[in-house]
């Protein structure tokens, strides 16, 4: 049977006590959705380098949002997910309550209730590698 992919990307921009409050609210929200479900799921965090657009936009709103402050050792992680399943057990409005659900939430995870974030979801079915192994053939092999 076909697999369902849905990967998401949260990018928050904080200090590291706050991701690990974060994180926690992450793995209980991701927890919560997937009971009942037969879903593959892995989650990683990641610090996004100082040059990236990601963090270049929520440093920004953040220095917006507090004029004359220092960010004190913030920067910018993405926690990224990766769900695997049936599509009916990953399906579109799901994804979405999930997604709305982890933007919700993380801002309630920390006393900072202003926490610049973003999130980015990507949903794909996945094919068949035996029957497209020729997609993968690089020329001359």
């Amino acid at each position: 049977m076909p697999k369902r992919i849905s990967d998401v990307s949260l990018h928050v921009y904080v200090t590291p006590e706050t991701l690990e409050r974060i994180v926690d609210t992450v793995r209980t929200i991701v927890d919560d959705h997937l009971e009942d479900r037969d879903v593959f799921a892995w989650r990683f965090t990641l610090p996004v380098d100082a040059d990236a657009p990601d963090h270049s936009r929520l440093e920004t709103q953040w220095r917006v949002e507090h004029p004359g402050q220092e960010p004190d050792g913030r920067r910018t992680f993405e926690i990224a997910l990766s769900l695997v399943g049936a599509p009916r057990d990953l399906t579109a409005q799901g994804i979405t309550a999930l997604e709305r659900r982890l933007m919700l939430e993380t801002s309630s995870s920390s006393t900072d209730l202003d926490i610049p974030r973003t999130i980015r979801v990507q949903r794909r079915d996945s094919f068949d590698f035996e029957n497209e192994r020729e997609w993968f053939r690089l020329p001359g092999y």
